[in-house]
């Protein structure tokens, strides 16, 4: 993913999983970071949708694995808003 990072979206999954924002990256991962356990991403989940005002399915919640899906799941329901 080439494009910029939401800064907020960066600013939430740095608190969240208390990394710094300079390790917030498109590839970042529950596979590459060891704070992203099960607990750690209902919790992101949680934060990005009471911050962003939007609501994943149950469905969807476990394939927003890594920033780089979280921020295309993002802009999805935000374009055109």
């Amino acid at each position: 993913m080439n494009e910029m990072l939401n800064e907020r979206l960066v600013d939430t999954v740095s608190r969240t999983l208390g990394v710094e924002k300079r390790r917030v990256i498109a590839e970042m991962s529950s596979e590459n970071t060891a704070a992203w356990d099960s607990v750690a991403h209902l919790n992101l989940i949680l934060e990005i949708e009471e911050i962003f005002d939007v609501h994943f399915s149950s469905e969807e919640i476990p394939t927003l694995t890594s920033v780089g899906r979280l921020q295309e799941a993002l802009a999805a329901r935000t374009a055109g808003a």
